[in-house]
């Protein structure tokens, strides 16, 4: 079966790519693997607690990033499932793509990081020159 890789960070720009990855999920009768990928949180001079306040903050907002695009995709009529890492955003969705197998990544050309780009944003172009497969960015 053949498998789709979409990345969001709830933005709306990412809201989109889901919504275009689960058509074409649908129409190609591909599994869709939905990805949200969080930087770590690792400041200097906080003690472990504090840190640990983050890190549970951080996972529950990917949580339901990735439970809201998880159910756009199903309404959509999409085979669908979700991935949570931690890690540089980029590398761990070309990293993704690669352990799926995956035949296109989706990605948005600007999430919450793509602040005054007049081009791509620096995620989604890492992801077109690092990805293994056909990588879609959507506007």
């Amino acid at each position: 079966m053949k498998t789709i890789v979409v990345a969001t960070d709830g933005s709306a720009a990412a809201d989109k790519a889901v919504d275009v990855a689960a058509g074409r999920a649908k129409q190609e009768q591909a599994r869709l693997v939905i990805v949200n990928v969080s930087e770590p949180f690792c400041p200097i001079g906080v003690s472990e607690l504090d840190v640990s306040v983050f890190d549970n903050a951080m996972k529950k907002e990917s949580a339901a990033i990735l439970e809201a695009a998880l159910a756009k995709a199903k309404t959509a009529g999409a085979n669908a499932s979700t991935v949570h890492e931690i890690g540089p955003p980029a590398e761990g969705i070309v990293a993704i793509a690669k352990r799926e197998g995956a035949s296109e990544v989706f990605v948005a050309s600007h999430g919450r990081h793509g602040i005054a780009r007049a081009a791509l944003g620096s995620i989604s172009s890492r992801v077109v020159e690092w990805a293994p497969c056909t990588v879609t960015v959507v506007k």
